[in-house]
């Protein structure tokens, strides 16, 4: 279980308990996502993690399944959904199927970027890996996530050594928001592949989406998309030359 490798308590203005209790609230509806701050969720388990003689890669593989499902939810709760087709009345079906397959194709980009990133620390092999095959529509973003959440256990040691290693220096929600608002100060806008271009850890992904998304809650950076497979572009927003320092609210 998912929970089993989440034991700690993060403590908010309007939550106080384990994460796992939190996202089953927010699914319910029992709780409002938009009253949750996201960021510091990400900050508390990053110092949880700071804290850690030895990281446990299972407790890290459980916070990204987690926090993939809170930024999916407070994504849908905060961004602007695409415009009507133009019938007077959609069916509750067919909107629920184009939901589906657009949360499917953005799980499926995301996949496929992890897989480059984890590619570089994976060792070469003599015999030539397996023709790729295309996977069918008809999973769902649950089945995807934990299809990931597989992945990484098949490439973990059976037999880890036991040997101490100094905890990995995370990099921050604030520091990552400074470092692309140093780039869009010499440029117009930038990829959302370059930000995360020097990063082969999912945990910093995820750092990047959500400092992205605090940019954008204050107007400091407008978001494009050319498509569902296009490039993520981020240019300034009417916001960007204000000075603020982040104080998330949910």
């Amino acid at each position: 279980m998912i929970a089993n490798h989440l034991d700690y308590t993060i403590t908010l203005p309007v939550f106080e308990g384990p994460l796992d209790l939190l996202l089953r609230l927010i699914e319910r509806e029992e709780l409002d996502i938009t009253r949750v701050a996201l960021a510091h969720v990400a900050e508390q388990y990053l110092a949880h993690v700071r804290a850690m003689e030895t990281p446990d890669p299972a407790s890290l593989s459980a916070f990204l399944v987690m926090a993939a499902r809170l930024l999916l939810l407070k994504s849908r709760a905060l961004l602007p959904q695409p415009p009507a087709t133009g019938d007077p009345e959609p069916d509750d079906d067919d909107d629920a199927l184009v939901r589906q397959l657009q949360d499917y194709q953005r799980f499926q980009r995301l996949a496929a970027l992890l897989r480059r990133y984890e590619g570089r620390r994976m060792y070469l092999r003599l015999a030539p890996p397996p023709a790729p095959r295309s996977t069918p529509l008809d999973h769902t973003v649950a089945d995807l996530i934990a299809a990931i959440q597989r992945r990484k256990q098949l490439m973990l040691p059976l037999d880890p050594p036991p040997v101490a290693l100094p905890a990995p220096k995370i990099v921050t929600v604030g520091e990552m928001i400074d470092r692309i608002r140093a780039r869009l100060a010499e440029r117009s806008w930038i990829a959302f592949e370059e930000i995360i271009s020097l990063t082969a850890r999912r945990i910093e992904i995820v750092v990047a989406f959500w400092a992205v998304l605090e940019l954008w809650k204050r107007c400091a950076v407008m978001v494009e998309q050319t498509g569902l497979f296009g490039t993520i572009v981020i240019r300034r927003g009417p916001g960007f030359a204000a000075g603020w320092e982040l104080e998330v609210e949910g």
